[in-house]
C-alpha cells in the first residue's frame, strides 16, 4: 500500500500551454520564462526552476499576476502534483 502525505495543498488548474524554463543567462530568447520567476498561482510562493516545464493555465488571465509580461506561468505543482516535474535534458 502506498500512502502520500502533503504538507501544503496546491490549487489544481488546467494547462492550455507549456514551456521550458530557461536559465537567467540564456541569450537569444527575448520573452522566455526564466528561472527564479515566481509561480503566478495565487498564494504560491514557489519559484520556477530551470530545465523544468512550466504551464500556463486557463484559470488565470494574462494580466492576473503578470501584468505586461504575457502569459502567467505556474509551477508543476498546480498541474501534475502527483507526477512531479517534467525535466528537459
Amino acid at each position: 500500500m502506498l500512502t502520500r502525505t502533503y504538507t501544503k495543498t496546491y490549487t489544481l488548474m488546467h494547462a492550455w500551454a507549456e514551456t521550458v524554463v530557461h536559465t537567467k543567462n540564456t541569450i537569444g530568447v527575448s520573452k522566455a520564462v526564466r528561472e527564479d520567476a515566481p509561480c503566478c498561482a495565487p498564494e504560491c510562493d514557489e519559484l520556477l526552476v530551470a530545465g523544468e516545464v512550466a504551464y500556463s493555465p486557463v484559470e488565470l488571465e494574462r494580466t492576473h499576476a503578470n501584468p505586461g509580461r504575457g502569459e502567467p506561468w505556474v509551477c508543476w505543482r498546480h498541474i501534475r502534483p502527483d507526477d512531479g516535474p517534467l525535466r528537459v535534458s
